[in-house]
């Protein structure tokens, strides 16, 4: 009876531990990390290419659409079905675009994400929409105008070597952080040019955001 106790309350207390592949733990925004070979999916780490329960198909035999994932290496933000994918683009390789599959495009505005999902401190690595910035610095930042951008709006906290994310003052299409064009932090932009396809980004841990259909 006391073993029966104490393991419901590690249940209810979200004990975790390394779980047999065919298990299924709770996550969030706020905590996306699932063991190894599992994905965070609507609230619940599944094993990669297994369906949750909350991912089941519908009652008329159709695939229901939170079933179908927008990329290998990524996590949802918010509840929107918006997700953030990680991954290298350039004009050359892989354009931003390409990172966004199986119906899913490149986010064009923030209106399906909260400020607090899109700005958590959690979020390791910075999430590029398709919303070019500029400013002088990232305090004054706006969204582009004139033909000319020298920043990006997106979530999450750009990692490299130089310059993280910024908050600004002045969001865009509901995007509150942006950040830098500078080749010292392998984001290399055509300042002329106000698509993220035109754009490269030379470091993994960052990516896009990629909307629903």
């Amino acid at each position: 009876m006391r073993l029966a106790i104490l393991s419901l309350l590690c249940l209810l207390t979200a004990c975790f531990t390394e779980p047999p592949a065919d298990r299924v733990w709770r996550c969030s925004v706020e905590q996306p990390l699932c063991p190894e070979g599992q994905t965070c999916v609507n609230d619940w780490c599944a094993k990669d290419g297994i369906a949750t329960p909350d991912l089941a198909s519908s009652s008329d035999g159709m695939q229901d659409m939170s079933m179908v994932k927008p990329c290998t290496d990524g996590f949802p933000l918010g509840t929107q079905g918006v997700w953030a994918c990680r991954g290298k683009f350039s004009p050359t390789t892989t354009v931003a675009t390409a990172l966004c599959q199986n119906g899913y495009k490149l986010c064009a505005d923030g209106f399906k994400v909260t400020d607090a999902e899109c700005s958590n401190t959690s979020i390791k690595g910075f999430f590029f929409a398709d919303v070019p910035a500029q400013g002088s610095t990232g305090s004054g930042a706006k969204c582009a105008q004139g033909g000319f951008a020298n920043m990006w709006f997106g979530c999450g906290w750009y990692q490299g070597t130089r310059s993280p994310s910024e908050r600004t003052p002045f969001p865009c299409k509901n995007l509150p952080l942006i950040t830098y064009c500078d080749t010292l932090n392998n984001f290399t932009c055509i300042l002329t040019d106000l698509r993220l396809d035109a754009q490269k980004m030379d470091d993994a841990r960052n990516g896009v955001l990629c909307c629903p259909p």
